[in-house]
C-alpha cells in the first residue's frame, strides 16, 4: 500500500452518474471532519456536485438536513415534459369517459340478487323501475359521445397549434422539441438553490438570481478565498457530444494554471491561447460556464436530456453551440486532468462495487438505461484506474529517481509521466443503479436500500478504505494530528 503524506499535493476525484452523487457526499463528509488536506477536487459525471461544493467548503449542504441529497427521488431531478403530461391528463380523461358504462354496467350486476330478492318481497316492482331507465340510454347518447371525444379533440387541437408555434418561433431547432420526453427542470432548480447558498455568503435576504449570476458569484467567492481552509482548486469534467471528447471546466491558482496549460498543449503554444482544450473558468467571460458544467453532471445518457450551451467568443469553441452532458458518456476518470494540474496523490471515489453483481432491476424501459450507464460507468472507472496502474509500474522501472516524485519522459511525445499514489474509495455491494433514486431492494439480501443509505456508506467506506488504514498509518499524518491536539491543549 502506498503511503499517504500531507506535505504532497492531494486531488480527490469524484466519479460515477445518478444516484452516484450520494454516495461522493459520503465520502466528502468523512474527509471534511477528519481535516484530510484536500488540494484539488475534480468531478466527472454526477460528481461535478460533490466538487463544486466541496471546493468553496459547503459540503455539508451536500448531506445535511435540507441538503441536496435529502429526499433525494427521480421525480425531483427528471420529470416528463409539461407537454406530456398534460396529453397523458388528457387521453387519461377520455379513458374514464369510456369505462363509465363499463362500470354502470357492474353497478347494475352487483345489484341484480338485490333485485330478485326485492321481487320476492314486492312482486312487479323491479321490472317498473327499470322500465323508467328505458330512455336513458337514447337521452345520453349523444351527451356521452361528445364527452367521449372532447379530450380527444383538444389533445389534438393543441398538438397542433404547439408543434406550429415550435416550428413558426425557430424552425432551425424544430427537432431539438422532440429529442426527450423529460426535462431536467427540477433537477436544475434544485442545484441553483445549493449552489446559491453556498455563494451568497452572508447575503442571506437575497433572492435567488438566475442561473449566470450564481455561477458569476460562486466563482468569484472561490477566486477570491483559494488557499484558504475548506477551499479547494476545482476541475469539472463533461461530456462534449459535438467533439466527442471531455471538456474539462478550470479552476485553478496561477502555478498551476500555468502548469495544467503545460502538461496539455501539444507544441508550442501562445500565451493569449488560454488552456489547451478546457475552459478556464477564471476568465470574466467564462464565469457563468460553471453552473452549466455542474448541471450536465446531473444530465445522465439517454435519461435526460443534454444541455446546450453557447461558449462565448474570444475563448475555447468562441461562438459556438455545444450539447454537454455526464461525462461517463466519454469515459475516464480524471486522473489525466489531475496530474495535469499537479497532483501527487490521487483518491479515486466512485460507486461502482468491486464486484460486478446484478442489478435490483433488471426488466422494463428505465432498467435498460440503467442498465447502459451502470456498463459505461464501470468501465470509465476499470480502465481509468488500471492505465494509471500500469503506467506507474513503467515509471517505476524506467525513472532514474527511485522516490515518490520520480518521473519518465517519453522520447516521442515529451510529454511527462510520474510516479503517483492512488487510493481507490468504492463500496463492497451497491444495491442502486445510477438512476436509483426511487430506492430499490437488493435481491441477494431483500433489505430495502435507499439514497441515505448510500451517502453512509461512502461515509462508513472512506474510513474503511482510506482513513483508518492509510491515513492513519503514515507518520507524517500521525505527527501532524499530534502537533494539531498539542496546540490546542496549550490553547486551552
Amino acid at each position: 500500500m502506498a503511503e499517504y503524506s500531507p506535505r504532497r499535493r492531494t486531488a480527490v476525484l469524484f466519479v460515477g452518474s445518478g444516484a452516484s452523487g450520494a454516495y461522493h457526499a459520503g465520502v466528502l463528509k468523512a474527509l471534511d471532519e477528519t481535516g484530510i488536506r484536500v488540494d484539488l477536487l475534480v468531478g466527472s459525471g454526477v460528481g461535478t456536485v460533490a466538487a463544486a461544493f466541496g471546493a468553496v467548503a459547503g459540503g455539508g449542504r451536500l448531506h445535511e438536513a435540507g441538503g441536496f441529497w435529502e429526499g433525494a427521488q427521480r421525480s425531483r431531478f427528471w420529470r416528463l415534459r409539461p407537454s406530456l403530461r398534460a396529453a397523458l391528463l388528457l387521453l387519461g380523461a377520455a379513458f374514464a369517459v369510456f369505462l363509465l358504462p363499463v362500470l354502470l354496467g357492474f353497478v347494475l350486476g352487483a345489484l341484480a340478487p338485490v333485485a330478485l330478492i326485492v321481487d320476492l318481497v314486492v312482486p312487479g316492482w323491479p321490472a317498473r323501475a327499470l322500465g323508467r331507465f328505458g330512455a336513458v340510454p337514447e337521452a345520453l347518447g349523444g351527451p356521452y359521445l361528445a364527452t367521449l371525444a372532447a379530450p380527444v379533440f383538444v389533445l389534438s387541437i393543441l398538438s397542433l397549434l404547439g408543434v406550429l408555434r415550435i416550428y413558426w418561433k425557430d424552425r432551425r431547432r424544430f427537432a431539438e422539441a422532440f429529442e426527450h420526453a423529460f426535462d431536467a427542470e427540477p433537477a436544475r432548480a434544485r442545484l441553483a438553490q445549493g449552489l446559491w447558498e453556498v455563494a451568497r455568503g452572508a447575503a442571506v435576504g437575497q433572492a435567488l438570481p438566475g442561473d449566470a449570476e450564481v455561477a458569476r458569484r460562486f466563482v468569484a467567492g472561490l477566486a477570491e478565498n483559494l488557499g484558504q481552509p475548506g477551499f479547494r482548486e476545482l476541475v469539472l469534467r463533461v461530456a462534449d457530444l459535438d467533439t466527442g471528447t471531455a471538456l474539462p471546466f478550470v479552476l485553478l491558482g496561477d502555478e498551476h494554471r500555468s502548469a495544467f496549460a503545460a502538461a496539455r498543449a501539444r507544441g508550442p503554444r501562445s500565451k493569449l491561447d488560454g488552456l489547451p482544450g478546457a475552459i478556464d473558468l477564471r476568465s470574466p467571460a467564462h464565469e457563468p460556464l460553471l453552473f452549466d458544467a455542474v448541471f450536465a453532471g446531473l444530465l445522465p445518457p439517454g435519461a435526460a436530456p443534454v444541455r446546450r450551451v453557447a461558449f462565448p467568443k474570444g475563448g475555447l469553441y468562441g461562438g459556438e453551440t455545444h450539447r454537454l452532458a455526464d461525462a461517463t458518456l466519454v469515459g475516464g476518470c480524471g486522473i489525466a486532468e489531475a496530474l495535469a494540474a499537479g497532483a501527487e496523490q490521487l483518491i479515486v471515489v466512485t460507486a461502482v462495487p468491486e464486484a460486478a453483481h446484478a442489478p435490483a432491476r433488471r426488466r422494463g424501459p428505465g432498467a435498460i438505461v440503467d442498465g447502459l450507464i451502470g456498463t459505461l460507468e464501470r468501465r470509465a472507472v476499470e480502465q481509468d484506474l488500471a492505465g494509471a496502474e500500469r503506467m506507474s509500474r513503467v515509471v517505476r522501472t524506467l525513472a532514474l529517481a527511485d522516490d515518490a516524485a520520480s518521473a519518465w519522459e517519453d522520447p516521442a511525445t515529451g510529454r511527462q509521466y510520474r510516479d503517483v499514489a492512488l487510493w481507490t474509495i468504492r463500496p463492497e455491494r451497491n444495491g442502486l443503479g445510477p438512476l436509483g433514486l426511487d430506492g430499490a431492494t437488493d435481491p441477494a439480501t431483500e433489505a430495502y436500500e435507499t439514497v441515505e443509505d448510500l451517502l453512509e456508506q461512502g461515509y462508513r467506506d472512506a474510513y474503511r478504505l482510506f482513513l483508518e488504514p492509510v491515513v492513519g498509518a503514515a507518520p507524517e499524518a500521525r505527527s501532524a494530528r499530534d502537533e494539531s491536539l498539542e496546540r490546542e491543549r496549550v490553547g486551552l
